[in-house]
């Protein structure tokens, strides 16, 4: 059996008669979205649709069941402003995992932000 995603939320929510039928705690959600329908920001409304709005979903596609969405991770910033030679020592202490690390240099200073996507909401 095929799964519900956030592709056929996507879909789903093109139909007004779909919009209308989802329970009313998402009524605000459903205003944001009919703002701006392609924002990728988009993201919680659509997760939230497939957590409040399950019934509706399985209605809507009777042949498909809803996929477990993976948990959202959070971000969690660290900047550290440092001479060059001192930039390895900084980074030693990140062991194996999920980052984003944007670096910075002027002549011999550095800024690092570093992004630990380690930790799930």
């Amino acid at each position: 059996m095929t799964k519900i995603s956030i592709q056929e939320v996507k879909e789903a929510l093109k139909d007004s008669k779909f919009r209308m039928s989802l329970p009313p705690e998402l009524k605000e959600d459903i205003a944001k979205y009919e703002k701006n329908p392609n924002c990728p920001c988009n993201l919680d409304i659509y997760r939230n649709i497939i957590k409040l709005g399950s019934k509706q979903l399985r209605e809507y596609y009777p042949d498909k069941e809803i996929e477990s969405l993976p948990p959202m991770r959070q971000n969690n910033w660290t900047v550290i402003n440092c001479s060059v030679e001192d930039l390895e020592e900084h980074l030693k202490q990140y062991k194996f995992g999920d980052f984003q690390i944007f670096v910075a240099r002027w002549d011999q200073h550095a800024t690092l932000v570093i992004n630990d996507l380690n930790q799930v909401v």
